[in-house]
Formats: C-alpha cells, sequence, structure tokens
C-alpha cells in the first residue's frame, strides 16, 4: 500500500495581505513506500509508464503587487506601517538618489576613482531594511545604499568611504561603494559576485541553534544568482534549516548580460520551491509589497526554521557603473527607459503620498537641496582628511602582525622616507617625521604567547585517535562550536571524527552537502556569528571549489573589515600521499595558499603535533588551514611523537622544532616529510655526516629565526616537501635563507621536492622525495 504523494506546493496564506509562499517543507522528501524499490530524495511515489520530461512550466509565479503604478493601493490592503514611517522611506529613497547623482559627479571630475549607482531599485534596499528588525544580520552587494541609509550610514561615513581617507570605516582598504556598518549587522558590500549568498546561511544556523529572533539576509543580483554559490547557498540553508532570506534584486541585467543570457527559466524565484524553500516573486517598484513581503517572509523564516527566497522584479534605469555606458548595449529605447523609471518606486511612493495630502513638491525639493548640500560638505570635509597611516597597509591581515609583516612594515616607513621624492608623503597621516624604530622582540618568529607546556599522563595513540581527541575537546570545551564536512556525521572517510556526533548531538556534528565553496561559506556565516566553525574537506585535493571562499574571503574579511568579522575557523584536510593515490588523492596543496595573506597554515608530523596543534589552531583568533599527512593517520609513531597526553594541551603555532640535532647539514621540512629527513639522517651518519632535522609545523607564519640560528651553526640548507619543486614553498625557505645567512653557507642551499608533473600513481616511489634522494643532496652539499 502506497502512502499518497504530497503536493510539491504548499501555500502559506497571510491572511490580512493574502501574500501567499511557494514551496515545501512539511514532507521530509525521503519516503517512497514501493514494494519494487526504496529511493530516498524525493517526493514523488508513483510509477509512470508516460516518457514525461518536466521543464517547470507546470506552475508560475505570480508577481505580488499592491500598490499600482498610479500609486493606488488595492482595496482592501491596509500598509503595514505608519504615515510617519512612509514619509522617512520617502526621504531615504530621495536621498539614495540624490546622493548618486552627487557621488556620480564626483567620479566624472577625477574626485572619486568609481561610483555604482542605485537608480531605480531604492524600493528594494529601503522597502527591505525597513521590514526587517535591527538585530538581523545583512550580507549586502552593492546597490544597497538605502538599507545602509536606513540603518544609520551618514553622508560623512559615506564620503570617507569613497575617498579612503583616515575617516574611512575600512581604513581606505576598499574600493568604492563598499561599506560596512558591523555594530548595525551589516557586512561589508562583497566585491566578488554571489559569495555572500552561501556565507548568509551560516549565521542563520546559528541563529537556529541559539532560538533566537533574528535571521540572516543575503542581497543579491539576476547576474549572482548564477554562479555556483548561489544554489549551495540555497541548498545548505534547506538541508539546515537556517534562519536566512535569500532577496534578490531582479533588475534586467548583470552589467551588459540580459537576463535572456542569464536564465531560460521562470526566473530565480523558480529555483526556490525545487530546494523546498519557500519564495515570492514581489513587485520591486512596489515599496508596500517589498515591506509586506519582507515582513511576512522574516517572520515565518524564524517561526518554521525555514530559509525564504525573495525575487525583486525591478529595474535597473542607471550603468552598472561609472565604468559603462548601457545604451552600447540596452535593449530598450531612450523612450522605454523613460517610461519605466516613471513607474519606477520613487514616482510611484510620492503619488500614493500626494494622494494622502503627506507630500509635495515643495517637500521633494527640501530633502532634495538638503541631501545635496549635506553631500558636497562630507566630500568637501572628506577631501581636506590625510589617508591613513602606513602602518594601517599591514595591520588586520592577522589579529596580531606576525614578524614578517613586522618586518615588511619596518622597511616600508624607512624606504619611503628615503625615497620621498617619489611619494604623495603629505597624503597620508604620519609621514613627516622621523621612521618608528622597529621592535627586535616583535622582529622575532617565535610565537609572543607560548601555551603551557603538555602535562599529565601520556599514551601511544595514532593520529587518527589523536585527531579525534582534539575535535572532542575542541567541542566539550566550547559549547559554540561546530564540526561540518561531508560525511562527518558517519566519521569521516578516515574516522577522524567517529563517535563525536553521538556525544555531542546531530545539531553541532553535521554532514555537509558535497559541496566544498558552500562550506567554506557556511564557516564564514557561523565565525561572524559568534561560532567556532570546525570544516572538513574531504581530500585536500578537493579544496579547489573553496579557493575562492578561502583565499577571497576568509583570508580578507578581517583586512576588509578593518578587524572585525570572520575569524575563528579553522578547515581541516588529509593532504600528500598515501601510497595509491595518484594524482587526485596525494596533493600537497600548502604553497597555493601560503600565497594569500590572513591565512595560517599548519602541518603536523605525528600524533602529539596533530593534537596539540590542532586545539591551538581552532582556538586561534585567525583562520588557519590544518592540513593532515593521510599516511600518517595509522601509521605507529615511536618515541615521545606518539605519545599523546590524554588531557587538553596546546602546541604553539609559528613555532618550529629541532627534532634531531646535528653540526653538518641543515634539513628542513613538514609533515610526513620529516619521516624521510629522518632515515637520509640516519643514513647519512653512517658515513660520518651529521644532520639537524628541523620540523617547520607552521608554513604560514613560519618560524625563521629556528632555521636561521640552525643553518649559521651547519652552514648548509637542504629543504624538502612532496609539492612540485616550482614555487613550491621550499623557494620562500630557500630565499629568506640565502638573504639572512649568505656569508654563512659553505654550498648552495638544495630543494629535494616532487617533480614538476602531476602526482603520478605507477611512479609515486620516484616522485616523492624519498630518504635516497634527501640522502644524495646531503652527500653533494657536503662534498662542494
Amino acid at each position: 500500500m502506497r502512502r499518497p504523494a504530497p503536493s510539491i506546493l504548499r501555500s502559506c496564506v497571510h491572511r490580512r495581505f493574502g501574500i501567499s509562499f511557494v514551496g515545501c517543507r512539511s514532507q521530509p522528501a525521503v519516503r517512497c513506500f514501493s514494494t519494487d524499490q526504496l529511493w530516498r530524495g524525493v517526493r514523488s511515489t508513483s510509477f509512470s509508464n508516460s516518457l514525461d520530461f518536466k521543464d517547470g512550466s507546470e506552475s508560475t509565479f505570480p508577481v505580488f503587487r499592491v500598490l499600482n503604478a498610479m500609486g493606488e493601493l488595492d482595496s482592501g490592503v491596509e500598509l503595514p506601517f505608519s504615515m510617519d514611517e512612509g514619509v522617512e522611506m520617502m526621504r531615504m529613497m530621495i536621498k539614495s538618489k540624490v546622493y548618486d547623482d552627487v557621488l556620480m559627479t564626483m567620479q566624472r571630475q577625477g574626485r572619486i576613482s568609481f561610483y555604482c549607482t542605485n537608480y531605480g531599485e531604492e524600493a528594494t534596499s529601503v522597502g527591505t531594511a525597513a521590514a526587517l528588525k535591527s538585530q538581523d544580520m545583512i550580507w549586502p552587494q552593492y546597490r544597497e545604499l538605502g538599507a545602509f541609509l536606513w540603518r544609520g550610514l551618514t553622508a560623512q561615513e559615506i564620503a570617507d568611504q569613497n575617498i579612503g581617507n583616515e575617516g574611512d570605516r575600512s581604513k581606505g582598504r576598499n574600493l568604492q561603494v563598499h561599506y560596512c556598518m558591523l555594530e548595525k549587522n551589516m557586512q561589508t558590500v562583497h566585491a566578488v559576485l554571489g559569495t555572500q549568498i552561501p556565507q548568509a546561511p551560516g549565521a542563520g544556523y546559528a541563529y537556529k541553534l541559539d532560538k533566537e529572533d533574528r535571521v540572516s539576509v543575503a542581497y543579491f543580483g539576476d547576474g549572482a544568482a548564477s554562479e555556483g554559490d548561489a544554489f549551495t547557498g540555497f541548498n545548505f540553508a534547506s538541508v539546515y534549516g537556517a534562519q536566512t532570506l535569500f532577496i534578490c534584486r531582479n533588475n534586467g541585467y548583470s552589467i551588459s548580460t540580459g537576463v535572456e543570457d542569464q536564465y531560460k527559466g521562470d526566473g530565480i524565484a523558480a529555483r526556490g520551491p525545487a530546494l523546498a524553500i519557500p519564495t515570492i516573486r514581489v513587485d520591486g517598484n512596489d515599496l508596500v509589497a517589498v515591506y509586506i513581503a519582507t515582513q511576512a517572509a522574516r517572520k515565518k523564516c524564524v517561526e518554521e526554521k525555514t530559509p525564504i527566497l525573495l525575487e525583486l522584479m525591478t529595474y535597473r534605469v542607471g550603468d552598472h557603473t561609472t565604468s559603462d555606458d548601457s545604451s552600447a548595449y540596452r535593449k530598450e529605447d531612450k523612450e522605454e527607459v523613460k517610461r519605466l523609471s516613471g513607474v519606477g518606486p520613487l514616482p510611484r511612493w510620492k503619488k500614493f503620498l500626494e494622494s494622502r495630502g503627506m507630500w509635495d513638491d515643495e517637500k521633494t525639493k527640501e530633502v532634495e537641496v538638503a541631501a545635496r548640500e549635506e553631500m558636497l560638505q562630507a566630500m568637501k570635509a572628506g577631501e581636506a582628511k590625510k589617508k591613513p597611516p602606513l602602518r594601517e597597509l599591514f595591520t588586520d591581515v592577522f589579529s596580531d602582525l606576525p614578524w614578517h609583516l613586522e618586518e615588511q612594515a619596518a622597511y616600508a616607513e624607512q624606504h619611503c622616507r628615503e625615497y620621498s621624492s617619489s611619494y604623495n608623503m603629505h597624503t597620508v597621516r604620519g609621514l613627516d617625521g622621523p621612521a618608528p624604530s622597529a621592535d627586535p622582540k616583535r622582529i622575532a618568529s617565535a610565537p609572543r604567547v607560548l601555551p603551557p607546556a603538555p602535562r599529565g599522563e601520556a599514551k601511544e595513540t595514532t593520529m587518527v585517535q589523536a585527531i579525534n581527541d582534539a575535535l572532542s575537546i575542541a567541542l566539550a570545551s566550547d559549547s559554540r562550536s561546530v564540526l561540518f564536512g561531508e560525511d562527518v556525521a558517519f566519521g569521516g572517510v578516515f574516522r577522524c571524527s567517529v563517535g563525536l556526533r553521538d556525544k555531542y548531538g546531530e545539531d553541532r556534528v553535521l554532514n555537509a552537502p558535497v559541496a566544498e565553496q558552500a562550506i567554506a561559506a557556511f564557516a564564514v556565516g557561523l565565525s561572524v556569528a559568534g561560532y567556532k566553525a570546525i570544516a572538513e574537506i574531504q581530500f585536500a585535493d578537493y579544496i579547489f571549489p573553496a579557493f575562492d571562499q578561502i583565499v577571497n574571503e576568509i583570508a580578507k574579511y578581517r583586512y576588509r573589515n578593518a578587524g572585525g568579522g570572520a575569524g575563528n575557523i579553522t578547515i581541516r584536510a588529509p593532504c600528500s600521499a598515501v601510497g595509491h593515490g595518484s594524482m587526485y588523492h596525494s596533493q600537497s596543496v600548502e604553497s597555493y595558499f601560503a600565497h594569500c595573506p590572513g591565512l595560517k597554515i599548519v602541518i603536523p608530523r605525528g600524533p602529539k603535533q596533530a593534537k596539540g596543534l590542532l586545539l591551538a589552531a581552532i582556538r586561534d583568533p585567525d583562520p588557519v588551514l590544518f592540513f593532515e599527512p593521510k599516511v600518517l593517520y595509522r601509521a605507529r609513531i615511536e618515541g615521545p611523537d606518539g605519545q599523546v597526553p590524554v588531557e587538553d594541551y596546546e602546541l604553539p603555532i609559528g613555532q618550529a622544532e629541532v627534532v634531531q640535532e646535528g653540526t653538518d647539514v641543515t634539513l628542513v621540512g613538514w609533515g610526513s616529510q620529516i619521516g624521510r629527513l629522518q632515515a637520509a639522517a640516519a643514513k647519512a651518519a653512517e658515513e660520518g655526516i651529521s644532520c639537524e632535522v628541523v620540523d617547520l609545523q607552521t608554513i604560514i607564519p613560519w618560524d625563521v629565526d629556528t632555521v636561521q640560528a640552525s643553518v649559521e651553526k651547519t652552514g648548509r640548507l637542504i629543504i624538502a616537501h612532496e609539492a612540485p619543486q616550482t614555487n613550491g614553498f621550499g623557494a620562500e625557505i630557500s630565499a629568506k635563507i640565502q638573504e639572512r645567512c649568505f656569508l654563512h653557507l659553505q654550498s648552495p642551499i638544495q630543494r629535494v621536492c616532487g617533480f614538476d608533473t602531476h602526482f603520478p600513481y605507477a611512479w609515486e616511489e620516484f616522485y616523492v622525495p624519498s630518504a635516497s634522494r634527501v640522502l644524495a643532496a646531503i652527500k653533494a652539499s657536503v662534498s662542494f
């Protein structure tokens, strides 16, 4: 006997306004009561012998509208806000337009370099922002000026940001219109299209966990909806029931690409029901409809623990940016553009207010004149300010400047003064005096604060169990920590998270859909909401779909926000050779990420290091990539490295360890390569050559002082890593040690690395930098 299939459409009617969301979350899509087969993840339980292809045309989305183009409110509809609030929204929309006018003129005059207007889309940002609550987190794109104004962004702050002066919240680091008000729950405008969409569900899930009356709101356009980030963001929010509003401004264009070339389906709204997201399409030029829909969506989102998708239909009246000339590609002629402008949000709402005796042309002129003067004065004041101090170029990359940034900052301060005629010194605050003296303690590469040394009982443990212990301690010691990734609930493909879901609950140990970019993005949202995010990428080889989120978002988050935002993020990934992995299960990817400022990178060599360094990484205020050499997971490590303290402990990030002392040659490596270096050193000792083995442990920030001290003693350096030689991290070590130890070197620095090929299956033993290859390099070094 089969249960009748539930309808794919479910209407949730808001009685007051007749608002209906299309979607279904009432029935889980996991049952099929056929006697023949059992399929999970689908709703249909019926069979058919008709070949019937579905293209989505069976259902359409009406456009929710209550205020027509003439400014007439539908019969029986009451305003969801007071008339005073309606007047204030009118003022904000006018301000947005006037500010756009002035700043576009500033760009044409060369006083700012770039600008992006909001013409015709004022209601989508003002109307939604007014309907939200102040505690709601907004993830804006670049046409949300109205939302920023509604939350209190001032003309002076706008001017300072567009100029990039010392008054700018982001310290002059961001392109124009990239506003930020963290204290008002508005993240920095996202420049990379669509990256905020999968980040918002992370915060929305945190609000669900905390049982807060709060939603996470991602704004984006029809072009961004084509990004993979959009689909994965929708899916993650749906799977996790994240309290997230997705607000799409469908204005018809993504720069020059019209919607006809952007998608062939029924707009953006059609994508919601496919992922069980309640969805509505709204007239984005109707301020009242936008407000009603947003208010109802927010209520439903919090009460039903579900994401909501709103597609706001509007029209981009202006050019994409001041770098664009839309007349070269617009499908509408000038008359049609003029007509569309006439039915836009400002003329429509003006007519309504006039009909109620609340507005007239004189008030319009009054607001326009005041707004124009306000922005002109703000620009004048902003242009009189200097750029931030040069040191701010280096701050906020990490929570505290590591040695190499301290070194670079000291160099920059000294150099620009020595060559002052080459720079606009007078425009930068603080360059009119002598260079500040560098603090030797801060240029030292050793960690500035060391954790307590491990104590108590230790027992022989595999690396996989040590990692499991570290994850369990992290989850137990901080209730605001979440572990997630592909197959994590089951224990992970390498079994590193076995038993943790049973211990800490399904809300904190989560399986993730197979979408690495969304795993990384979800971590951002969790971190912004105050959680520690512990993400697992199943193999380091599969981290590249997340590359954009890691290098353009996670790494830059603190810097672009001038100190606030995402930080408590650890991304774990098994890496390196395993004996049979070939090119997609064997890569060492550290050098790709070492080139990107803002990321710490850790690679342990054994169980003791894995547990202590992983706990330190999870508790570090900066994002950490934690790469685990999978060949070591179940290897028996004899000696101290295999003896793992039972209790909670940390090992310092940024500190190398001299694993074996020697006098003739320094061998530097990390991860599983340390075992090969030790084997090579043992062979060399048989021939009377004494090798010092240094485990870097942390790639960024790396401990240059420890390596330097060793090389000054031995006079020789060999660096070994599995990654290909060209542009591997060994090249950076070699360059820096050559700078510091040139007069101490008795032979050229050598690198023993993977070859510049892809990782092979048949020739793995020849590809990896084996002990014999290291031994050959040792002999060559001492015989030079």
